[in-house]
């Protein structure tokens, strides 16, 4: 089988980049299919370059660009509520209920105080540190001068910033709850399982969307 010269390499590169295409899982598919279906055949390589461009035209390509988003965040979708269900399912369930026992006891036994110093002001350096991390996944990859996206980037960031989401609810709901006369850390001591689920459903949301993002999935988009 034959491969591809240094050369055709720059070549083919060359002609990928000028189709309109925005992220860079697309870029690498095409560049991928046009260097295999070459080292395939019998075809010369401006036969291979020209018989591909006439399957995948300007409007094709713009049309799967357009989608691929769209299928990239169902699968990350997919992945990610298996996972989730997952901490629910046999045997790591148990994992998960002594999670929940721990949180319980240490919200119902030790002073609330300590409780906001030891767990909950660390979980908010938590959040902001995974909030920040899903800022980082905004670079954008760049070849041949030009700058490309990543769509399992931008489909995973979701699930690093949904579980800031359910932190903020879990820190704010004593503050709306509370009566004008109370302070929030009244609500903490009165009703503590309703703080926990949130705190908890923030923990596992958090560390399964941080598995989702390393899993680097791949979607087939031709």
């Amino acid at each position: 089988m034959r491969t591809l010269t240094s050369e055709q390499k720059t070549q083919l590169a060359d002609h990928i980049v000028k189709k309109p295409i925005k992220y860079i899982e697309l870029y690498n598919e095409l560049y991928d299919h046009y260097a295999s279906s070459y080292e395939n055949s019998e075809e010369t390589f401006e036969e291979t370059i020209e018989r591909l461009d006439d399957h995948f035209h300007y409007q094709k390509v713009k049309s799967i660009n357009a989608n691929l988003l769209k299928k990239t965040k169902r699968s990350v979708k997919e992945i990610y509520w298996s996972e989730f269900k997952n901490f629910w399912r046999w045997p790591q369930i148990l994992t998960t209920l002594g999670f929940l026992s721990l949180g319980l006891f240490i919200i119902e036994y030790l002073p609330i105080k300590l409780v906001m110093w030891s767990v909950v002001i660390p979980m908010l350096i938590f959040n902001a540190g995974i909030f920040l991390y899903g800022l980082s996944l905004s670079k954008r990859k760049i070849i041949r001068f030009k700058k490309f996206k990543s769509a399992y980037l931008n489909a995973s960031q979701f699930y690093l910033s949904f579980p800031t989401s359910i932190f903020n609810l879990a820190v704010l709901l004593p503050v709306i709850a509370s009566k004008p006369e109370t302070s929030g850390i009244h609500f903490f001591e009165q009703y503590p399982l309703a703080v926990l689920i949130l705190i908890i459903i923030f923990f596992t949301s958090g560390l399964i969307g941080l598995k989702v993002f390393k899993n680097k999935i791949r979607v087939q988009y031709l």
